[in-house]
Formats: structure tokens, C-alpha cells, sequence
């Protein structure tokens, strides 16, 4: 993909996770964001492109900025996934955390290594 085209199966999908994380029908999403029950499941799916106006409204019913649904299409997006990782912390237990710290910084050192022998791209 092009660095510079919308990612909308990524915005779909987190969509997706995020109403499923309220609790929330595709049609109680679809009824709150104004707009029908088969284009929220094609946004939800990538197959429908959504426009800002209609991210608004999703992001509005689900409580979040838009900035969220689009995360995966921003350069600059360290805030949210920081919080994003937070937050899949929040419940695990002090085992828990010691492995995924341990499988974070051997993923860190691998993609590094990696990293260092591919040449950068102008």
C-alpha cells in the first residue's frame, strides 16, 4: 500500500473493535452515527470508504477522537498507541507483565537489527 492512501480496512476494523468493546449492534452504532446498518458494516468490513463527516458521527457515538478510528493512517501516532498499549496492560498480572516485557524487548532488538541492514528510502 502506498504510504499515502487510507488504510479504510484498518479504520474498519478498529471500528469494528471498538463498538464490539461497548458492547454495542452494528445498528445501535449505525442508529447513533446517523447513518445505515449496511454501510456501517461495509465501512466495518473495508469495503465501503467512509468520508469525515461519517468518521465524526462514528467517533462521536463511540466516545473518541477520530484520530483514533485513523491512528493507522497518521504519521504521527505514538499518543495513541502508547495508549493503546497501556491499556492492554491494565489487567494482567505482574507474571504477565514480566513475560510481555521480555517479548517486547526481544521484538525491539530484532526489529532493529533488521532495521540497520535495510536501506532507508527517500
Amino acid at each position: 500500500m502506498n504510504k499515502h492512501e487510507i488504510d479504510y480496512k484498518a479504520i474498519g476494523s478498529r471500528i469494528k473493535n471498538l463498538r464490539m468493546q461497548l458492547g454495542l449492534s452494528q445498528g445501535q452504532l449505525a442508529e447513533k452515527s446517523e447513518i445505515t446498518s449496511v454501510y456501517l458494516s461495509n465501512i466495518e468490513n473495508g469495503h465501503g470508504k467512509g468520508s469525515l463527516p461519517t468518521f465524526l458521527r462514528i467517533a462521536n457515538a463511540i466516545g473518541c477522537g477520530v484520530d483514533t478510528l485513523l491512528c493507522d493512517n497518521i504519521d504521527e501516532s505514538r499518543q495513541i498507541y502508547e495508549e493503546r498499549l497501556g491499556a492492554m496492560l491494565v489487567d494482567c498480572s505482574e507474571d504477565e507483565l514480566k513475560l510481555i516485557v521480555g517479548t517486547v524487548k526481544g521484538l525491539k532488538e530484532q526489529i532493529r537489527s533488521i532495521e540497520a541492514y535495510q536501506p532507508k528510502s527517500e
